[in-house]
């Protein structure tokens, strides 16, 4: 191993060390939005303890009427529709990458074979010439 590897080496440790800890970072605040839910969530029932009855039914029929369930449908559906929208386009950007990097290596490549297609895949025309 000659300096150079060494310094690439000790670069990879600082890169590996720094990725760890951000990962646990975010760990950490993962976890504390989650208690953040829960202690707002529990805040928000604190008007409600000592409450009478009709209160608190007519809180319930209030929430029932929101129609969470629908909501929740349409909001996962559109973030699927978008996830699928952007591995879409991440894919059609590595296929053309794909495309200029084997163009560049059949160009520079005297006994590299090809196979003759167009670039979108189609037989080329003959012409007879």
């Amino acid at each position: 191993m000659d300096k150079y590897e060494f310094e690439l080496a000790k670069e990879d440790r600082k890169i590996e060390r720094i990725r760890l800890w951000t990962g646990l970072v975010k760990y950490g605040i993962s976890w504390l939005a989650v208690v953040g839910a829960i202690y707002i969530i529990f805040a928000g029932l604190k008007p409600f303890i000592g409450q009478t009855p009709e209160a608190i039914s007519a809180f319930a029929s209030f929430l029932a009427k929101l129609n969470f369930g629908n909501i929740t449908g349409y909001v996962l559906a559109g973030g699927f529709g978008l996830g699928w929208m952007l591995e879409r386009k991440g894919k059609k950007r590595a296929i053309r990458k794909k495309g200029e990097l084997q163009k560049s290596a059949e160009n520079n490549d005297a006994y590299r074979s090809s196979s003759g297609l167009t670039s979108t895949g189609g037989t080329p025309e003959e012409t007879n010439g």
